[in-house]
């Protein structure tokens, strides 16, 4: 079936002619006209107020509506057009959605035209002078418009495919929730006598406890989601890396994120990972998650000129970014596990958990990066995923982290991303086994 291009007719009700010397209002019958020759043509579904008002509709609603639902807004613009507020309403409401505006004159002059354009703010868009508005003309009238028409259909679907595709998957259906189950799953790995376990965490990531290492998917710049953004896990682990010290909240993990990154401009390469501590022996995150460590990793490039979040799709990328974590890991390992500023009191717990023989990071967690607000699709990340870990811990080099890790998770928040990590383990490691 032949898609129909809507046209919504944008006119102004009444016109100044001269005639005899004299000016004189008069109905503005060219668009009742365009609207006949067009409809007539079946690639094309015009639309104007004046035909398509049915008794009981508020018109001003109804005129919105169908603007909304074009493909091109025609201005059929003639003598003093450019008087009429509506006009310029609907206009700005065509610009606003996306929609190619394309302007048609009749009884003017060149001139005339671009005076009448300027007033509309529109002489930047390129218009036609007819003089087929007449019935018996509309092949003629179609001859002049047609490639114009469909040329700006065409750059209308792909605006609105870029502006508002974002806004529909936003608006989506919630996926379901899987049930919260640290080890909804188990696969183990093995080389030359030492084992690793790989979880499934099902469901939401915050519930977890006793994993020494959070990876945060993170934008380029390092700078966490806001607290009131709890849809988001940057912004549900700066909320609970949080504190309150002598009467003062402190945003612990950001201001610590920023101390690592004191001699570094920003954004940062894509897949570097940063350390921070959990927020300090007091948060939440330490206190009832018991987490130590946050690990934030690059995996989303912040596009500031269109408030943008745009996820690193490509597999390097994303194995990148896993073998990044796992090298940062290795690091804070050597370091007994004391990284955090000098003074601060969570250097002070990282000491006292060295001194008790308690240094060593043994576990950690990733989320599937970059599925969250930023949209990649589960099942394009978690492959590259599980071979950036597989191929990290097979790899001669790495035998220091090999030895002090013992468990991996990766979270899957919905039952979808479930039903997809599964198998993917599943095909690498085997079998799941009793956890």
């Amino acid at each position: 079936m032949t898609y129909q291009i809507r046209v919504f007719v944008c006119y102004k009700k009444k016109l100044l002619r001269q005639e005899g010397g004299q000016q004189i209002v008069q109905k503005n019958t060219e668009a009742e006209i365009f609207h006949h020759l067009l409809s007539q043509h079946a690639g094309y579904e015009p639309w104007v107020d004046d035909a398509g008002v049915a008794a009981g509709v508020e018109w001003e609603t109804e005129i919105y509506r169908q603007v909304l639902v074009s493909d091109v807004l025609v201005v059929l613009v003639g003598p003093g057009t450019s008087e009429s507020e509506w006009v310029k309403r609907e206009i700005a409401l065509a610009h606003a959605l996306g929609i190619s505006v394309v302007p048609v004159g009749f009884d003017l002059n060149d001139q005339q035209l671009l005076d009448e354009l300027k007033e509309l703010s529109i002489s930047h868009v390129q218009a036609i002078i007819t003089r087929n508005i007449r019935i018996g003309r509309g092949a003629a009238l179609l001859a002049e418009l047609d490639d114009a028409l469909r040329k700006a259909c065409a750059a209308t679907r792909e605006r609105q495919r870029v502006t508002l595709d974002p806004l529909w998957r936003r608006r989506a259906p919630v996926r379901q929730k899987a049930q919260d189950r640290q080890r909804a799953a188990t696969f183990h790995w093995r080389s030359d006598g030492e084992q690793v376990a790989f979880h499934v965490a099902s469901g939401d990531i915050s519930k977890i406890r006793d994993i020494d290492i959070i990876v945060n998917s993170e934008n380029d710049y390092m700078q966490m989601a806001r607290f009131f953004e709890s849809h988001t896990l940057s912004s549900v682990l700066r909320r609970r890396g949080a504190r309150i010290k002598d009467g003062r909240y402190e945003d612990t993990i950001q201001q610590e994120l920023d101390w690592q990154l004191r001699a570094r401009g920003r954004p940062v390469l894509a897949s570097e990972a940063f350390a921070t501590s959990a927020g300090g022996p007091d948060s939440q995150l330490a206190r009832v998650n018991r987490a130590r460590v946050i690990m934030h990793v690059a995996a989303v490039q912040a596009v500031d000129a269109r408030s943008l979040l745009i996820p690193y799709t490509h597999p390097n990328e994303i194995e990148d970014s896993v073998r990044a974590v796992l090298s940062g890991m290795t690091v804070l390992n050597q370091l007994n596990g004391v990284f955090s500023p000098p003074g601060s009191d969570q250097h002070a717990e990282q000491e006292r958990l060295a001194a008790a023989g308690q240094g060593q990071l043994r576990s950690v967690i990733f989320p599937l990066l970059g599925t969250g607000q930023s949209g990649a699709d589960t099942a394009d990340v978690v492959g590259p995923m599980l071979d950036g870990l597989i191929n990290f811990l097979s790899e001669s080099g790495n035998e220091i982290l090999v030895e002090a890790l013992r468990e991996v998770y990766v979270s899957a928040y919905t039952q979808d991303d479930v039903d997809i990590v599964i198998p993917e383990l599943d095909r690498r490691l085997g079998p799941a086994k009793a956890p």
